[in-house]
């Protein structure tokens, strides 16, 4: 049990309080993205505390938007679980990054590469640092690893061995990602935390529903990629797997993700693309996590602020590779998700 009074987050929210007033809005990340050039984009940043604005640190300057985006993560990290009473507490938000190195880390030894040539482009955001898990897949050292972790290793490297498949590696260790984050969450005992980890889940699970249709596989495929423990069972989504968007998105309405399932289904219908789908999605998840923006003190607050920035750098993300690939600010502005402020 990791459940802490709200008393022992004070000093937590007043440090991280200060950071809100400086999340950008949706017309501010529109101002990025109406920038000419990424030295614009990096002045307009500066006023919001990303540091690429200063004339010896050049990673925009020179278009490295991944580095200055991972940066700018690992920061925020670093600086949210440096102040919090318990940081097992909000640990499952770290996991991502962790499965993403593992990623890399099998993706190279199946190509017969070494993983330490790959490090630049492991997050330190993870609870394992990249040098250590590297160390720990190389030596197989599944009794020094988290059970869930070393559960999804052996699955993916069992599938892959089967399929010969590099993405088989993706969807058995996000499948173990989530069952480990949902592991996490519970261990904190708080309903808020628990339901926020269950969406995100939930997206998983109809991101392959929606995918798996348009590309006209069987329901039971559905089976084989699905995440079992979140909110949407799979009897709700292959009972209506031949059924047309709109109406599967009114059962799903209850569960926040209905605009998303009938819109981002039409779109996928006309256009092939789940992006629109993908958007409305995370805003779903917004409009959850926004309900922490009414509470002063505890751990919902800076888990809130957590989402807010996670999303802030996912839009820059689109704007800054906008901006460098020459795409108009209308064209951004359509890929760009719900700001927490």
């Amino acid at each position: 049990m990791l459940k802490h009074s709200e008393s022992e987050y004070i000093f937590a929210n007043a440090y991280i309080g200060s950071f809100v007033s400086r999340l950008m809005t949706g017309r501010d990340i529109r101002r990025v993205a109406a920038s000419r050039d990424l030295a614009g984009a990096a002045l307009i940043l500066h006023e919001f505390g990303y540091e690429d604005g200063y004339e010896d640190d050049k990673y925009l300057h020179e278009g490295a938007v991944e580095p200055f985006l991972r940066r700018e993560r690992n920061d925020l990290y670093k600086e949210v679980f440096s102040v919090l009473p318990d940081r097992r507490a909000l640990a499952f938000n770290l996991l991502p990054y962790d499965y993403g190195n593992l990623k890399i880390c099998l993706k190279a030894e199946q190509l017969g590469t070494m993983p330490e040539r790959q490090r630049g482009f492991m997050s330190e955001a993870g609870t394992i640092a990249p040098a250590a898990l590297i160390a720990l897949v190389r030596d197989r050292s599944y009794d020094r690893m988290p059970v869930e972790m070393a559960q999804g290793i052996r699955e993916a490297l069992d599938i892959f061995a089967r399929s010969h498949d590099p993405q088989s590696i993706d969807l058995a260790l996000d499948r173990a990602c989530c069952r480990h984050m949902l592991e996490e969450a519970r261990e904190t005992q708080d309903t808020f935390l628990i339901d926020y980890v269950k969406m995100q889940m939930d997206a998983v699970n109809l991101s392959a529903w929606m995918r798996l249709r348009e590309m006209g596989r069987p329901w039971s495929a559905l089976r084989d990629v699905f995440v079992e423990g979140a909110h949407i069972t799979l009897p709700m989504l292959t009972a209506g797997y031949e059924e047309p968007a709109s109406r599967m998105a009114e059962r799903l309405a209850p569960f926040g993700f209905g605009e998303a399932v009938a819109e981002g289904g039409q779109m996928l219908k006309e256009s092939g693309s789940m992006a629109a789908f993908e958007r409305l999605r995370d805003d779903a998840v917004m409009q959850y996590v926004k309900r922490a923006k009414f509470e002063s003190f505890g751990i919902h607050p800076i888990q809130g602020y957590l989402y807010a920035k996670e999303t802030e750098i996912a839009n820059l993300r689109v704007a800054l590779s906008g901006i460098l690939f020459g795409f108009t600010s209308a064209e951004i502005e359509e890929r760009l998700k719900e700001s927490y402020v």
